[in-house]
């Protein structure tokens, strides 16, 4: 299950309750439509028409406004208008306003979270009234046990009129149909410059912008007079026998108007129905031949690089069975007796087809695909219809051979005879912000009624439009659409046999529960065992957004709880919206990152849950987070993470017993297993290689044998610990690890004074911090932009080189063994550098090493840490069969409570664990605890609030017991 957003995919906050108004005021609640739906942008009311009402009802009528980066009309502007924005409506609402039917979960969770009975109305276009059967399920949530209900359809929305027939009837009083027409017009005429571009034929239209690309109906008709322009001024081309562009509408309704108006900007030439046999004879004529063709009864002569339209009437191809003529009363009365002859006498002349004309099995096809076998078959494959818009969207319907449905992004598909077909349900979001004026203006005052039915005066008219569009009342289905509660019945006997069905909504345990919704930002290297993880909870639907949409849909595979979001954390809008539909947010995006989403989580009332360290950036949202009642929990992966959580356990035993803490030296780590590392720093990537290098000079603070020890960032890596003895078998170095001093605070150490050691590091194999010193030296780690962009590695690592040794000019390969003299000076240290910079590709080739086939990558700024952390990416990755391995070290000497030379005790704590084929240890260890420590956070298990880390009971012992249960345990030793 894939959504797009932005073009991108959005969901719904399903749980998060607003602000709840003032019971006496009446609620109107404007809902944003179906994220799944990216096109859709069009809403119910403008924001002038929610000014209105309010100006109506002072201190009686409150909007709650969904909020919605992609919808036409922007939130500021609701804002300004009086409405309240919100991130999901409250169950206080009183009438629930949209376009298109909402998504099943927004209707169950409003349903559930309010009072039980409460009486609300929905008005939508529900496309239940027909017995559709994909929304079966939204018609049964209307339906006990639910109670209270209204259900009232758009499109049953019907005012008295007069019919054709002069006889009293009842019109739509709210619809798209104009604009679906309007838009539908202009999609064809882009499909058939493309159609007739297959046919080798290059037609003016082509260069037609779709709708959507005007922005507006006045933009798009001026296109239209433009494109008719070049058409009419255009030489006579060879158009391949295909002969004058012929376009055919069918239908008299509102969408056939729609697109005969957009045809009539074009200022195509009309023609009737007897007269497309003419036009179709002049497509083999020479240009000298057209003066001698003339249209029946006129004087206009035919143009074949001309586009003629014609407007085709149901009388002009429906037929009686025994050859009688169309007689509309008897039609409607009797269709059987009637058969459609649009195949034999309309299709063979047309190039474009727009269909207008809605179709029930009741009525014969426009046309059967048996007819369009036949016509194809007629023309030798050579037929002169190459396109075919369907508006109605009636899959399978009075044109049976369109059999799918199209999309905004994917707006036609190749069908019959190679002809190019579109049914994009959708057409009127296109001129968004035009066609949601006009609706809005025609569903005001029924919106109106909803809210206060019976006042103002006599407005009789529009109550009995509002009953008559109604298809639930109040928790029972009216008499006229009784019909439907079979469908209703049935659907739910084969949910209750069947379990969750498809047709079920995915975010529902079979209980009627409400699935926990976890967002999970980012898609790479650790991802996976995250998503093992949630998948693995029925009772919880992931949401996967990156800005790798490919990757992120890797980690689905087939699970039905898991999804995949197209996300761009820099588009604030559409990151608003996929944070207001989770209830937790789990971030694995870069630690900068962070702070911008966690407004958000703040914002909406999110919690978040992290890998990365909480920044002071962070840590300045610790108010704001408890204030909104919001938990943001940093430091839940492997370092941080684990380290804290096993160091809480031990402490947890100190407190209990009586104990204090003397000393505290902790080590961890990732790296290949010793088999894998037999390369330069022998080191390879299991995670971010940036965050590896930039760790690698982050300045230090720690305190060992009673000494303060403060290490600026560029002197971490030459005064790293050359010997680490915790194994015997692994030859180690350490580092040190940011600032040690606040973890007396965080892990309840007592005062720094009374401590001999307070010390965290990080393991490397010995070599890995002088090589990656001497390119440090190099300026390989540097942050500041390198002045010109180099187009090979050599002249990257040349570059940097240069402005190290402030070079003011050029430097070249003779120049570089002098240069790495200068540099890092010991030749027996040049030798080691120089054979890990010519592996590495990064010395000008030369007889004993060669260009490097990796690409330099297009970056905005060429920063050499970023250049030479890609190429490491490549140079040092794990080749199949080779694994890593995490390891971690805890030391805690202790002492009794209150004596002064008490028996020291020794207690350790350590981890060692390997990836597989499966899943690297790092993933495991930091994608593992942190999905285990959000699930804590989904369950309710965790109380506390604000900007922390592991360091409660409520965390570090439930995350700990789930990382043993799958394998990941840290063995403690009393001693």
């Amino acid at each position: 299950m894939i959504r797009s957003i932005r073009t991108r995919i959005a969901l719904r906050n399903p749980f998060f309750m607003s602000t709840m108004p003032k019971r006496d005021l009446t609620t109107l609640g404007l809902r944003r439509e179906d994220p799944k739906r990216i096109w859709e942008r069009r809403t119910a009311l403008t924001p002038d028409a929610v000014k209105g009402l309010l100006s109506e009802r002072p201190g009686e009528l409150a909007v709650e406004v969904e909020s919605c980066a992609r919808r036409c009309f922007s939130d500021t502007l609701y804002t300004e208008a009086g409405a309240k924005v919100v991130p999901a409506l409250s169950n206080e609402v009183d009438v629930v306003l949209g376009i298109k039917e909402p998504p099943l979960e927004d209707v169950h969770r409003l349903i559930s979270g309010s009072p039980e009975g409460k009486e609300r109305k929905w008005m939508m276009f529900s496309h239940t009234h027909k017995g559709q059967e994909y929304n079966t399920p939204l018609l049964s949530a209307f339906l006990p046990p639910a109670k209270g209900q209204t259900l009232i359809d758009h499109e049953l929305l019907t005012a008295p009129s007069t019919g054709k027939d002069g006889k009293p009837s009842r019109a739509r009083v709210a619809a798209f149909g104009w604009y679906a027409g309007a838009v539908g017009a202009g999609e064809a005429l882009s499909m058939t410059g493309v159609a007739l571009l297959k046919r080798g034929i290059a037609s003016p239209i082509l260069h037609l912008p779709r709708p959507y690309a005007s922005g507006s109906l006045a933009e798009f008709k001026a296109s239209l007079k433009k494109c008719g322009e070049i058409v009419r001024q255009s030489p006579v081309s060879n158009t391949k026998g295909q002969g004058p562009i012929v376009i055919g509408i069918t239908g008299a309704g509102n969408v056939s108007n729609g697109a005969k108006d957009m045809l009539d900007d074009l200022n195509v030439e009309w023609v009737k129905t007897d007269e497309l046999a003419i036009l179709k004879n002049a497509r083999d004529c020479k240009p000298s031949e057209q003066l001698c063709i003339r249209v029946l009864g006129r004087a206009a002569l035919i143009d074949i690089s001309q586009v003629y339209a014609c407007m085709i009437p149901t009388a002009s191809y429906i037929v009686g069975k025994d050859g009688s003529s169309f007689a509309r009363t008897e039609y409607y009365r009797s269709p059987e007796k009637y058969k459609s002859v649009f195949s034999d006498k309309i299709a063979p002349y047309l190039t474009t087809i727009i269909n207008g004309v809605g179709w029930s099995s009741k009525f014969p096809r426009t046309i059967s695909n048996d007819e369009m076998s036949a016509l194809l078959d007629s023309s030798g494959g050579r037929q002169k219809l190459v396109a075919v818009q369907d508006i109605t969207c009636d899959k399978e319907g009075g044109l049976e051979f369109v059999n799918q449905f199209t999309t905004i992004d994917e707006p036609y598909f190749q069908g019959p005879g190679g002809m190019l077909i579109s049914s994009i349900d959708i057409l009127p979001s296109e001129l968004a912000a035009d066609a949601s004026g006009h609706f809005s203006s025609k569903i005001l005052p029924y919106v109106r009624r909803a809210l206060f039915p019976g006042s103002e005066g006599n407005k009789a008219a529009e109550d009995d439009t509002l009953e008559m569009a109604k298809i639930v009342d109040n928790g029972k289905i009216l008499e006229t659409h009784g019909w439907l509660l079979p469908k209703v019945e049935a659907w739910r006997s084969s949910s209750t046999q069947n379990g969750i069905s498809a047709k079920q909504d995915e975010s529902k345990l079979a209980n009627g529960q409400q699935k926990k919704r976890i967002l999970l930002m980012g898609s790479g290297l650790v991802a996976g065992p995250a998503v093992d993880v949630f998948a693995a909870r029925p009772d919880v639907h992931l949401a996967i957004a990156s800005n790798n949409l490919s990757e992120a849909k890797s980690h689905i595979r087939s699970r039905t709880n898991v999804e995949a979001i197209s996300l761009d954390v820099s588009d604030e809008g559409a990151l608003a919206e996929v944070v207001s539909a989770s209830d937790v947010v789990v971030s694995l995006l870069p630690a900068p990152f962070h702070p911008q989403v966690a407004k958000h989580c703040i914002s909406h009332s999110k919690h978040l849950v992290t890998a990365s360290y909480v920044s002071p950036e962070m840590k300045a949202l610790d108010q704001a987070a408890k204030e909104k009642d919001v938990l943001l929990l940093g430091e839940c992966g492997l370092d941080p993470g684990i380290d804290s959580m096993a160091a809480m356990r031990i402490l947890d035993r100190v407190k209990r017993e009586g104990k204090k803490v003397t000393s505290f030296v902790s080590w961890c780590g990732g790296l290949p297993e010793p088999s894998a590392s037999n390369v330069p720093l022998r080191y390879k990537f299991s995670w971010s290689p940036k965050a590896v290098l930039t760790a690698a000079q982050n300045d230090a603070h720690y305190k060992m044998n009673n000494e303060i020890v403060k290490i600026k960032g560029q002197d971490l890596l030459s005064k790293h610990f050359p010997q680490v003895k915790l194994w015997p078998d692994l030859q180690l170095e350490g580092l040190a690890n940011r600032d040690s001093m606040p973890y007396a605070e965080k892990y309840g150490l007592g005062e720094v004074d009374g401590l001999r050691n307070l010390f965290r590091g990080t393991l490397r194999y010995r070599g890995f911090s002088k090589l990656l010193e001497s390119f440090r030296q190099f300026g390989l780690l540097s942050s500041e932009p390198l002045k010109s962009v180099p187009a090979t590695w050599e002249e990257f690592f040349l570059l940097s080189v240069a402005r190290q040794l402030d070079y003011k000019k050029s430097l070249t390969a003779g120049d570089v063994p002098g240069a790495l003299g200068d540099l890092i000076g010991d030749i027996t240290d040049q030798t080691e550098t120089m054979d890990a910079l010519k592996w590495l590709s990064l010395l000008p080739s030369d007889a004993s090493s060669s260009p490097s086939s990796i690409p330099i990558p297009d970056l905005r700024s060429p920063v050499p840490v970023d250049l030479f952390a890609h190429l490491l990416s490549h140079k040092l990755s794990y080749a199949p069969g080779e694994r890593d391995t995490c390891i971690l070290h805890h030391a805690f000497t202790l002492a009794p409570a209150g004596e002064q030379n008490g028996k020291l005790e020794t207690v350790t704590a350590s981890l060692i664990c390997y990836g597989d084929e499966n899943a690297s240890a790092m993933s495991v260890t930091v994608g593992k605890t942190l999905a285990f420590a959000a699930l804590r956070v989904a369950d309710g298990l965790v109380k506390q609030r604000g900007v922390t880390g592991p360091y409660e009971r409520e965390v570090w012992e439930g995350t700990l017991q789930s990382l043993e249960e799958v394998g990941v345990v840290v063995k403690e030793e009393w001693s």
